[in-house]
């Protein structure tokens, strides 16, 4: 076996231990299951600066920059959210390396007069060794 196959064995031994994790195809797109996969000491980010998310319900309150430290504290976090992530948010895309995921899409910005406009989003996840959510952050641009 050359380094070539031992490295894409490597990777692909990572790849399916990561799909096992978070389910196949795009089930880890679910919010609802985040919180269940947060490891005690995790970091949450929201960078939703560039945005205007005033008009998305569940993220309301969460404006620029914002990083919740702790299973407790980003679990609470992840609940506030959840419903609006989980009606406004569209993933298209999941790219998994290793121990790392990234979730691209979009996420809906409703309003009775315009309907809906659209951003991108992106999710990034870093998984520990027990295959826990060691740091998460959730993106639009």
């Amino acid at each position: 076996m050359s380094i070539k196959d031992a490295e894409r064995q490597l990777e692909s031994n990572d790849l399916a231990r990561t799909k096992w994790l978070m389910g196949t195809g795009l089930a880890s797109c679910n919010p609802q299951n985040w919180n269940e996969w947060l490891a005690d000491d995790v970091v949450l980010s929201l960078r939703l600066s560039a945005a205007d998310i005033t008009r998305i319900g569940g993220l309301r309150g969460y404006s620029g920059v914002f990083r919740a430290v702790g299973k407790k504290q980003s679990r609470l976090v992840l609940k506030g959210i959840s419903s609006g992530l989980s009606q406004d948010l569209s993933i298209t895309t999941e790219v998994i390396s290793g121990s790392h995921l990234i979730l691209l899409g979009k996420l809906a910005a409703r309003t009775a007069q315009i309907g809906a406009s659209y951003m991108p989003v992106v999710v990034y996840m870093a998984l520990n060794s027990q295959k826990k959510i060691q740091e998460m952050t959730i993106a639009t641009f």
